[in-house]
């Protein structure tokens, strides 16, 4: 019986948000104002520190789609992949790897199943050697450019929903699946699958394993990879998400 596992992205294999992490090639390609670095730190800070619940992700849903309005979708995609080897690479739990490779060593279909766009998760799905992804997603128009209109905001009951049907796609039964989260924004996913796993979980979710019974995960070693060559900085880089410039806007914010 082939089975999935779900693994969220951001504070679950990683360290920190994906869109932190890639903000430094972001930030040399000079395309946040400070302003605007400034109000993405501020909307970020809150799910960076302790986790958000579905309110403040809506939030953040609607100022992922303000940000991205006439920004091209393919360049988005390019200066991810451009960055991952010295952004995402260093910031990877070495844990959460080992549970890639162990639930791709037992033929199980690893999924990312992410809040970020799907044009910033599908490259970290390939170099992490994912089966799948599920995303959100942004309507572009006819030149490929993101409209600011989301379409799908891959959190939450949402994500539960889209992980739902994929299992169902696919024939997979979800009592025999596994999911792992560090939000209490999904407990919904973790509720749909028979092998749910809390990692590093805030407050909320850390309340409701407990009281589910659900095994708690604490993810601390992350995997420090020198880059093998430094990356040309990409020609064209496109911001999609809100705390990309997390570090730019703390810099601003101490030197105030």
């Amino acid at each position: 019986m082939v089975r999935a596992a779900f693994f969220d992205l951001d504070k679950t294999i990683l360290d920190t948000s994906s869109n932190v992490a890639l903000s430094g090639p972001f930030i040399e390609a000079g395309l946040m104002n400070r302003r605007t670095a400034i109000t993405s730190f501020l909307v970020q800070l809150p799910y960076l520190l302790s986790g958000a619940d579905e309110s403040r992700m809506g939030q953040m849903a609607e100022a992922m789609g303000r940000m991205a309005r006439g920004w091209n979708a393919a360049f988005l995609e390019a200066t991810v992949e451009d960055a991952l080897e010295r952004t995402i690479e260093p910031v990877c739990y070495a844990q959460a790897l080992r549970r890639i490779a162990y639930h791709k060593s037992i033929g199980d279909v690893v999924v990312i199943a992410s809040a970020s766009v799907e044009q910033v998760v599908r490259p970290i799905a390939t170099m992490l050697g994912a089966d799948d992804v599920l995303a959100s997603k942004a309507a572009v128009d006819e030149d490929g450019c993101f409209t600011g209109e989301v379409t799908h905001f891959n959190q939450a009951q949402g994500k539960a929903d889209a992980c739902e049907a994929l299992a169902r796609s696919r024939g997979w039964d979800l009592s025999e699946c596994s999911a792992y989260s560090d939000s209490v924004s999904d407990a919904p996913l973790l509720r749909l699958v028979g092998h749910p796993y809390a990692v590093n979980p805030d407050r909320a979710l850390r309340e409701i394993a407990e009281r589910e019974g659900w095994p708690t995960l604490t993810f601390t070693s992350t995997v420090r990879v020198l880059p093998r060559r430094v990356p040309m900085p990409a020609k064209i880089a496109v911001p999609f998400l809100v705390g990309v410039a997390v570090g730019v806007a703390a810099s601003s914010l101490l030197r105030r």
